[in-house]
């Protein structure tokens, strides 16, 4: 997997570098800590009860957003986005530009909307961990065929190698 990932959200293109090994362990142990427990509603919603994908359906994508609001403020949510948000890490380009650094002063530049912001931390949190935690679940037999699902189909290295 390439240490950069290139994604483009809105007309913005951003360009995603991991956190170094001993980061990604300390925000592994704090995101399971407060987000996950808030984002499982939000999960459910999209994945179903089973981890099969369905039809997102608007009333229960409703219901689970104000679910993940109880759980997790906006001074909860803008901490995480300071935390994962690294202009060291993460640079963006804008149409016709040079790519910069995604410093707080260019945030309002590189974003349109809350959502975007949203999914920036997915691609920076799926970048940094997918990979990792399934490799790792892949020694947990059930939980491995699981987030293989759940990762688009990433596979842990086999035994023999």
């Amino acid at each position: 997997m390439s240490s950069i990932k290139e994604v483009a959200i809105g007309t913005t293109v951003f360009r995603i570098s991991r956190f170094d090994p001993f980061r990604q362990l300390k925000l592994l142990g704090d995101l399971q800590k407060e987000v996950l427990p808030a984002a499982g509603s939000m999960l459910t919603a999209i994945f179903g009860a089973e981890g099969q994908a369905q039809d997102r359906d608007e009333q229960a994508m409703l219901e689970a957003f104000r679910e993940l609001s109880i759980k997790l403020g906006g001074d909860a949510l803008a901490g995480w986005a300071d935390r994962l948000i690294d202009a060291e890490l993460v640079t963006f380009e804008l149409a016709d530009r040079e790519p910069q650094k995604l410093t707080t002063a260019h945030r309002g530049m590189a974003f349109s909307d809350f959502s975007e912001i949203l999914e920036l931390l997915f691609h920076i949190l799926e970048h940094n961990f997918a990979g990792p935690l399934v490799r790792w679940a892949g020694r947990f037999g059930p939980a491995r065929e699981k987030l293989v699902s759940l990762s688009g189909g990433l596979t842990p290295p086999s035994k023999e190698s």
